[in-house]
């Protein structure tokens, strides 16, 4: 499923291969029908209007702009490589739900999912005072430069061991 922002372009994007698996590339736009069903169940595509693009190794998009919030239904045939079509749900919002997802991911690092602490530095009393907290968007990564979705630095005072006056966590 895409998602797709209301009075926004949405992109479709699909391949076209022979029936041995080559990509086939320069096909006229006018060799496909594209069929775009509003959240209505209604066919909207005369309505709604949009335009292929060639992107190269058998490489497509359709580009429109839905008009209402809901599960929009796009069918892309071609008479020869895909006559029964290709198809996709696009979720249509009000507003982009991206920052979500991001926020997302940011607490589950917060929460110790995909975490990194390094480069700490202690006091007199053992306590650490700093380190550097990066969090990961998989496993693999967990310790290097790659993926790294965000980074913090930890900072503390203590006045004795085992005990400190404040922790604080920001953004670096």
């Amino acid at each position: 499923m895409i998602h797709g922002t209301k009075d926004k372009q949405v992109i479709e994007y699909f391949t076209v291969s022979d029936s041995s698996g080559n990509l086939i590339s320069g096909i006229d736009s006018s060799a496909f029908n594209i069929f775009i069903y509003d959240s209505t169940s209604t066919e909207v595509s005369n309505i709604i209007g949009g335009y292929f693009t060639d992107l190269g190794d058998g490489n497509y998009k359709y580009s429109f702009t839905p008009n209402m919030n809901g599960i929009w239904y796009v069918v892309v045939t071609h008479s020869i490589y895909f006559p029964w079509g290709k198809t996709d749900d696009i979720y249509v919002d009000t507003e982009n739900l991206s920052g979500i997802y991001d926020i997302v991911i940011k607490t589950l690092g917060l929460v110790h999912h995909n975490v990194y602490i390094d480069q700490t530095i202690y006091d007199e009393h053992s306590n650490m005072m700093s380190a550097r907290v990066r969090i990961y968007s998989n496993k693999d990564s967990i310790g290097t430069n790659d993926d790294i979705i965000e980074t913090y630095l930890i900072t503390s005072n203590s006045d004795e061991c085992g005990k400190f006056n404040y922790w604080e966590q920001a953004v670096i």
